[in-house]
Formats: C-alpha cells, sequence, structure tokens
C-alpha cells in the first residue's frame, strides 16, 4: 500500500509463481465452464415456449457471460504486462444478476405484493446497478483505490445476502418443492455465495492483511465458483432435456 491508495500492481503474486499457475488454471476453468453455462442458458431460453421465463434465461446467460469476461481478463493480466482492475467490476456484476433471478426465481413462485414493495425492489435493483458501474468505471480510472474495494466488497456481500434471502424464502415454499424453480434456486445459491466471497475477501487488504494471502483465499473462492456453475449447468441440461 502506498500512501492511501492500495498498490495496482501484478495481482497475481509477482514473486510466487506456484500462486500465478493456480490462478491461472482456475480462470480458465472458469472461462470454460462459464461458456458452457451461457450456452445451455440460451438453450432452455430457446426451448422455452412461455415468454414470461426468457428474462429469466436471458439473466443467467448474462451471468456466464460475465463470469467469463472476468476470466479472460485476469488471463489477460497474467500473460501480458496489461492491469486490468475494473474486472471486479464484472464479477460484481455477475453477483448482482445473480441475486436478481434469485428475486425473478422467488417472484414466480411468490408474487410481489401491490404494496409497493416492487417498487423499492426496482430502486434497489437501480441502486445496485449504479454501484457496479462506479466500481468498473472508477478502477478502470484510478485502479484499487481504498473506497472503491471497501464499495466492492460491501456490495459483493450485500447482493449476496438478498439473493441468499430470496433463494432460502423460496426453497421452503411448499408449491416450490421438487420443481425447475426449486433445483435451480438450490444450485444458483452457491455460485452467488462463492463468486461474492472472491470480491469480499478483498477487504482484508484494507486492514493491513498481506494481498499474497488473499490471493491465496481468492483462487480458492474461485475454483469453488466454477465448480458450483459446472453443477448448475449440469441442471440446466437436464432441464433442457425435460422440455
Amino acid at each position: 500500500m502506498a500512501g492511501s491508495v492500495v498498490d495496482v500492481g501484478l495481482p497475481f503474486a509477482p514473486n510466487n509463481p506456484n500462486l500465478t499457475f493456480i490462478f491461472f488454471v482456475a480462470l480458465t476453468l472458469l472461462v470454460a465452464l462459464g461458456l458452457r453455462f451461457s450456452y445451455y442458458a440460451h438453450l432452455n431460453r430457446r426451448a422455452t415456449e412461455l415468454v414470461t421465463e426468457h428474462r429469466l434465461w436471458d439473466y443467467l446467460a448474462a451471468v456466464g457471460l460475465l463470469a467469463v469476461g472476468f476470466a479472460l481478463l485476469g488471463l489477460a493480466e497474467i500473460v501480458t504486462s496489461v492491469r486490468l482492475p475494473f474486472k471486479s467490476g464484472l464479477l460484481l456484476g455477475h453477483v448482482l444478476l445473480l441475486a436478481v433471478t434469485m428475486r425473478i426465481l422467488y417472484d414466480s413462485v411468490v408474487p410481489t405484493a401491490t404494496d409497493g414493495g416492487g417498487g423499492r425492489e426496482r430502486l434497489a435493483t437501480r441502486a445496485a446497478a449504479v454501484a457496479v458501474a462506479v466500481v468498473v468505471l472508477g478502477m478502470a480510472l484510478v485502479g484499487r483505490h481504498p473506497a472503491l474495494l471497501a464499495l466492492l466488497g460491501v456490495s459483493a456481500l450485500t447482493f449476496a445476502g438478498a439473493g441468499v434471502a430470496y433463494g432460502r424464502r423460496g426453497a421452503v415454499e411448499t408449491r416450490v418443492q421438487g420443481t425447475v424453480v426449486d433445483t435451480l434456486l438450490r444450485h444458483l445459491l452457491p455460485v452467488l455465495l462463492f463468486a461474492a466471497l472472491v470480491l469480499a475477501v478483498d477487504l482484508a487488504v484494507l486492514v493491513g492483511l498481506d494481498r499474497v494471502v488473499v490471493l491465496h483465499v481468492q483462487v480458492v473462492f474461485v475454483i469453488m465458483t466454477a465448480t458450483t456453475l459446472m453443477t448448475a449447468t449440469i441442471k440446466l441440461r437436464q432441464n433442457l432435456a425435460s422440455l
């Protein structure tokens, strides 16, 4: 850390080739599985006859593509001298869309009451989208500034908390259990949590924890994000086969 700004530097441990290699493998895996997830989300959209479900599948396709974008930019940082700190904003967008997807799935079985709740949700979603935009633009302009890292980590935890709340409330609904909605809720929740933790662990840098230690934790969460995305993809493929 230099002055009041976190050093951008090489984010994948320049003096730790083993960790850099693990990141390379983890990000490559995330690229492959993110593309596969988006592909099956797209196929589900094409196969469904319900127009009301199209938005859900569009969001899920975007979820996979944002994960791919984050991973590709990370790989670019490893193999070149280019620094792309705003890549974290893409993963934050990934987390936000997963949280929104949880809300859509919940609302599909427990419709939003007409008491202004829907308006509050839309306002909250817009505020969240602004936070993502601020992170992306801010990191593109000034790098890994402490204020942006704080916004990144807190936003990720907030989005994850909202998504988990909708997911857990939806999963306990009797009418949901054993349905496609139940399957999606249960298999997207781990993706949401692990992706959010990739970003949230960066908060530890602000309290003085060594960046390399943080990176060791982050790479585990990147691998877990990819793994849970693979499991969710299997469920998308099974759902496609049943249509």
